[in-house]
């Protein structure tokens, strides 16, 4: 009776939690879940001699099953290669704050099941139920059902219902192949040189250009967008003395990707990256980051900002570290004591937190202008994320004054990685998530204040702009570069915003 107890308990399983979530309306989950009871069968009948096969088996099928059905949940999409690129791009900090931001009675709930079968299905089964002989017998039953039958079903049958730990497999071995090869091409680097580097304009003038790069900021959450809340007073009363393009898009909604085309030429770091090419242009550069970093070689971005002749990463938070030291204020110090460099010509890339979530934790409590209807969490995240919109309108406004003061051939360059999903609707993921790839999640803001010099040397440069022209993210490099008023044989004018 205890044999007939053990083979059914995973189909009893599955079928309670099927239905209990054919009630919440999500139906893709099952695939997964079929799979992981079809492959714990055979190892209801596993002796305690071979108890290390448990051990691994756990983690390889139950771990990246138990993410993909969170995703699910969460998002309502099966895992990407791309999610998992971004688990494993992510530290501690961020995975904290992800949860906190995320976290339900339903998850929790599905959590407590889900990992409560798994250890019930390895740890409380009768090891003398049947003889050794009739044990392998059923073994080797189970084994060839579940793996050439079950599997190739499952794994063959549907793309989208693919088992994930390939996913997660391929992924780690895509990751760790170009992190791999970006380390060797960044041990390289002295010896890369870009071609026939030019300046444009020679009017003698102390140059200082400034690239602010926002997180997850999406421009329909913004005033100067034309967002009914007023998120950006600060941008709205200077607007005379912006350059505010209507059509920018990122060319992804995953962090590094993104980054990627931006900051590398053809979406490639073998093929040169913006800080290389501004030391060989002649330019000092800096790089100050309140992303999260725990060393200069833990991402792409963090490698090319790593090169700058003078870097700080002021946030290598560990998840108990206290709110303030992670607003992009603790940056503004840093620029100040930057912008009396000596140096003749200087480009700075700050790097912001901007918007990532949790929203809440992204701005001061002197900035919580908007809330939400108590008790409607959609409506609370909502308004903490237009909050952090109105805390980065703050920050730019206070770059830009103090660019402003020196009075130099100057620009302060803004734009955001990515977009964001985050309305009151109930289908809105309140992050972004390639796999859904909604229009917020790429809809950025690209915004362009310059000194009268600027605009006096550059002035017919300046009339060719068209804020309406459609433009991705993935060239954006060459734009840099343009809006420097530098060339080279690797720089492309069509593939720049302003050409």
């Amino acid at each position: 009776m205890s044999a007939i107890w053990y083979i059914i308990f995973p189909f009893a399983t599955e079928f309670i939690m099927k239905m209990l979530y054919r009630l919440l309306g999500i139906w893709s989950i099952w695939s997964p879940l079929a799979m992981i009871t079809s492959l714990t069968i055979p190892f209801l009948i596993l002796n305690e001699k071979i108890r290390i096969v448990k051990i691994i088996y756990l983690p390889l099928v139950y771990l990246p099953i138990y993410i993909n059905i969170i995703h699910i949940l969460l998002f309502n999409s099966e895992i990407s290669t791309n999610s998992f690129m971004s688990i494993f791009e992510t530290n501690l900090q961020e995975a904290t704050e992800f949860i906190v931001h995320f976290r339900s009675m339903k998850l929790l709930m599905m959590t407590l099941l889900f990992w409560g079968v798994g250890i019930v299905s390895f740890l409380f089964h009768d090891q003398s139920f049947c003889d050794y002989k009739i044990r392998i017998r059923i073994q080797k039953k189970y084994l060839i059902t579940s793996f050439f039958i079950i599997y190739p079903i499952f794994c063959f049958g549907d793309h989208r219902y693919k088992y994930p730990f390939e996913k997660l497999l391929f992924a780690y071995i895509e990751y760790r192949q170009d992190f791999k090869r970006n380390i060797e091409l960044l041990n390289k680097r002295a010896g890369f040189r870009f071609k026939n580097i030019k300046s444009l304009v020679s009017s003698g003038e102390p140059q200082t250009y400034v690239i602010v790069i926002g997180e997850s900021v999406n421009k329909e959450h913004m005033s100067i967008y034309g967002y009914n809340l007023n998120t950006t007073p600060n941008f709205n009363a200077m607007k005379s003395e912006l350059t505010i393009f209507q059509e920018v898009r990122s060319a992804h909604c995953h962090t590094q990707k993104a980054l990627k085309g931006i900051l590398c030429f053809d979406e490639d770091f073998a093929n040169g990256d913006i800080i290389t090419f501004f030391n060989q242009a002649g330019f000092k550069t800096f790089w100050l980051s309140n992303q999260y970093t725990s060393g200069n070689c833990d991402s792409l971005t963090a490698m090319i900002g790593s090169m700058a002749d003078v870097k700080k990463f002021i946030n290598k938070s560990h998840y108990r570290t206290k709110l303030s030291s992670n607003c992009d204020e603790e940056l503004l110090k840093y620029l100040q004591e930057i912008l009396q460099d000596e140096a003749k010509r200087k480009i700075i890339f700050l790097h912001l937190m901007g918007s990532h979530l949790p929203y809440s934790r992204r701005y001061l409590p002197n900035f919580e202008v908007f809330k939400g209807r108590s008790k409607d969490a959609r409506s609370v995240n909502v308004a903490q994320y237009n909050n952090s919109i109105l805390y980065t309108d703050y920050i730019l406004k206070s770059v830009i004054d103090m660019v402003k003061k020196l009075d130099d051939d100057a620009f302060v360059l803004y734009f955001s990685d990515h977009g964001e999903d985050v309305t009151e609707a109930q289908d809105s993921p309140h992050s972004h998530v390639e796999s859904l790839s909604t229009p917020a999640m790429f809809d950025i803001p690209f915004i362009v204040w310059y000194s009268s010099k600027y605009k006096k040397i550059n002035k017919k440069f300046i009339d060719r702009w068209n804020v309406n022209k459609v433009y991705k993210t993935n060239d954006l490099i060459h734009s840099i570069v343009a809006i420097s008023r530098l060339t080279s044989d690797e720089f492309s004018e069509k593939k720049s915003i302003f050409g």
